[in-house]
């Protein structure tokens, strides 16, 4: 009797485990708020090798696109995020109609995703749902997604596209064929950062 307990026991914990590994991944903890200061990670590795979403919108109007261009800093005493849309995306028009916008990272799993993400238009399709993420709404009205392991939820301080009169010689190259579109610079003022991590991290 005793020996059946102790296997009737060993099989409800591997049924728990699996429950929560998924696919043999560990499961995703809890989301947790964090102090935008204690932001481990260094931002160019964030953004230039890791690539993030910036996403704006509200309900039945959100479009979401990958970056690679942005920073973390501080200024006017605030902690900010900055990201550079172009005007031919279509992200730039809900960044230019919404006060407020997120960032987020993710796991290196979601790079497929966010290469598709990328390469593809919210003009022609609900991309969100074909990419496979799971939109969420945060408790702000924010959108973001399930599958992010860092979220930043950002209102806008400063927005204004780039003024060309003051390129050096790296941008005049970079955008003389045009077809880049022009280049707006969002700062947002970090409101919240989050976090999700794996279990036993």
């Amino acid at each position: 009797m005793k020996m059946k307990k102790i296997l009737t026991l060993a099989l409800a914990l591997g049924a728990l485990a699996a429950c929560g590994q998924g696919n043999g991944e560990n499961a995703i903890s809890e989301i947790r708020e964090i102090k935008p200061v204690e932001i481990k990670e260094n931002p160019i590795e964030l953004f230039d090798r890791k690539w993030a979403l910036v996403t704006a919108g509200v309900p039945g109007e959100v479009n979401t696109m990958t970056i690679s261009w942005g920073s973390l800093g501080e200024l006017w005493g605030r902690p900010v995020v900055t990201v550079y849309v172009s005007s031919s995306r279509y992200t730039h028009d809900f960044m230019e109609k919404n006060g407020n916008f997120t960032v987020t990272f993710f796991p290196e799993e979601q790079r497929g995703t966010l290469q598709y993400l990328g390469s593809h238009s919210g003009r022609d399709g609900d991309k969100i749902a074909e990419s496979g993420l799971t939109l969420e709404w945060l408790e702000s009205g924010l959108p973001s997604f399930e599958e992010a392991d860092m979220i930043i939820e950002a209102r806008k301080i400063y927005g204004a596209p780039f003024d060309g009169s003051g390129f050096g010689d790296v941008p005049s190259r970079l955008y003389a064929s045009g077809r880049m579109g022009v280049h707006s610079v969002y700062v947002g003022e970090i409101e919240h950062v989050w976090v999700r991590g794996r279990e036993g991290e």
